[in-house]
Formats: C-alpha cells, sequence, structure tokens
C-alpha cells in the first residue's frame, strides 16, 4: 500500500558480517524476511555466510566474477545475468578483469526473482507482493507494495518481485 523513493545518495556503507568490503543497503523488509543491497567487490575472497536465507547476486557494474558455492564447480558470472544460490554455503568470489558492484538479494521465502527491465513499463505488483526497481544509471530505486502502482525506470534496471 506504499510507494518508497529509495535514491542512490542516501545509503550509508556498512561493513560486510565477515569484514571484508561494504554494502549499501538499498531496501529492508522491516520483519526480516528479505533485503536489497549493493556491494562493492573489491578483491577476491569469501562472501559472509547467511544460513537462513536465499540470495541471488547480479553485478550490475564491472567485469564479473567466478563464484565457487559448496563443493560446485566454480561459474562465471557475467554483468546483469541473475545467479542464486545459499547463503548456507561458503562462497569464494574471484574478479574477472577488476572491482564490480554486485546487487545482492536475499530472501528467507521462496518466489522472489530478479529481472533486467529495458524500462518504461508501469510497476504493478501482484496481491500479495512488492517490486523494487532499481536503475542501472544511477541507482535509484523505488519500493512499491501492492495494491499501488508507480511507473518504472526511464531507461534499463533491474526489477525484483518479493
Amino acid at each position: 500500500m506504499t510507494i518508497q523513493q529509495l535514491p542512490a545518495a542516501a545509503r550509508t556503507p556498512s561493513p560486510w558480517r565477515n569484514g571484508a568490503g561494504v554494502t549499501r543497503e538499498v531496501a529492508a523488509d522491516p520483519a526480516g524476511d528479505w533485503r536489497v543491497s549493493l556491494a562493492l567487490v573489491a578483491a577476491d575472497g569469501a562472501f559472509s555466510l547467511f544460513p537462513e536465507f536465499d540470495r541471488v547476486l547480479t553485478v550490475v557494474d564491472g567485469p564479473g566474477l567466478e563464484l565457487t558455492v559448496g563443493e560446485a564447480a566454480a561459474v562465471t558470472i557475467a554483468p546483469l545475468r541473475p545467479f542464486a544460490f545459499s547463503g548456507a554455503l561458503p562462497t569464494t568470489a574471484r574478479l574477472l578483469g577488476g572491482p564490480v558492484t554486485a546487487l545482492n538479494l536475499m530472501t528467507r521465502r521462496p518466489g522472489a526473482t530478479v529481472t533486467l527491465t529495458p524500462g518504461g513499463e508501469e510497476l504493478r505488483p501482484a496481491p500479495g507482493t512488492a517490486v523494487l526497481a532499481l536503475t542501472l544509471a544511477g541507482q535509484d530505486a523505488v519500493l512499491v507494495e501492492h495494491p499501488s502502482t508507480a511507473p518504472g525506470p526511464n531507461g534499463p534496471g533491474v526489477l525484483i518481485t518479493l
């Protein structure tokens, strides 16, 4: 029942749980069921463990990275290709040519999705859901809860259905 404007300029950095980097929270559920943040990954290393969450990582700036999740083979994460994994598994990253900014969705409930959008569409969440839209240029965001509607990004962006 709300529309929240979430400007990039209002985000403050906070340290990762493991202390190896910084993140900026875009939005979070007051009950703690989900969180969306932008993290600067500036060096190879381990990700923080979040055993209670499923995660989706999307590189929104930079050349990409390689993730090793648990005992699985390493996976190359190209820019703008969402990758889902369990926050309970040890995860390490290797940069592919330089630092990246990664959009990180963490959620306790299944069904959250990350998709790319060319922009220009109306944000119309389904009953019982919310949509967060983040522009790739400038990284401003808007969070829209059902039954509200709002214009989507004017240009390319990322849509997160919660």
